[in-house]
């Protein structure tokens, strides 16, 4: 769909010159197609000045699915079992961010604003249901215990902010002075750290370390040391007008 979307803009006809010397107050909108930690995305751009530029779209990273073999016990008891647990991944997020060019005759900027997605970035249950276990009893997550449903799943998430500020440096333009362009950008989104939940009857609540003890796993064990998420994008641009 993004290459779709990028080839029917591509085919749009030229309206302006070819070159822009100066920008002014939104006096240009560019596309760009992105690639990156934060996945494939899409946003526009706009001008103020020289110094600064604007930009809004949307990216989508979802569907990596991985399985691990996981222990399941009660608070304070003795490992019961295994099961296989599988995570999958989903992260969404709209931005709006601001570029700040310094030296309006080099690429070189520097970025703030905000993500904004969906609080739940990890969903967590074990494939096979569990038969013939205990109240209490559920698979260990990190240094957490998810309790099983009645029909022995463990549905379980690791969740972070919805709204996450963004800082960041890049080189190349959002609003290219020629019709094509490409930039390159790295920052951090500050998510804050990331916790575990688990569905009762309905809702999510949250999982604390007292929980469980010392043992845990590399699906918790891996996100729980990120309170920021590392941007790396790469994007493509074609400036409409």
């Amino acid at each position: 769909m993004v290459a779709a979307l990028a080839m029917s803009v591509f085919a749009l006809p030229v309206q302006a010159q070819e070159k822009v010397d100066e920008f002014g107050v939104f006096d240009h909108v560019s596309l760009g197609v992105t690639l990156g930690t934060t996945g494939v995305g899409v946003d526009l751009a706009a001008p103020v000045t020289d110094y600064l530029q604007v930009r809004a779209g949307y990216n989508f990273f979802s569907g990596f699915k991985y399985k691990e073999d996981v222990d399941y016990r009660a608070k304070g008891k003795p490992t019961r079992g295994k099961t296989t647990a599988e995570g999958t991944n989903y992260m969404g997020t709209g931005h709006l961010l601001i570029d700040v060019y310094p030296f309006p005759d080099y690429t070189f900027h520097i970025t703030g604003g905000c993500y904004l997605g969906t609080d739940e970035v990890v969903k967590i249950e074990n494939t096979i249901p569990v038969k013939d276990f205990d109240r209490g009893e559920g698979i260990v997550i990190g240094n957490h215990i998810v309790g099983f449903d009645d029909d022995g799943y463990a549905h379980g998430s690791i969740k972070v902010k919805k709204f996450r500020p963004y800082v960041g440096i890049g080189f190349g333009r959002s609003v290219p002075r020629s019709r094509f362009g490409v930039s390159g950008d790295f920052g951090v989104q500050f998510w804050g750290k990331p916790k575990v939940y688990e569905k009762q009857t309905g809702m999510d609540l949250e999982v604390t370390k007292e929980d469980l003890g010392d043992e845990s796993n590399k699906y918790y064990d891996v996100i729980s040391k990120f309170p920021v998420w590392p941007v790396l994008t790469f994007r493509m641009t074609y400036r409409i007008f």
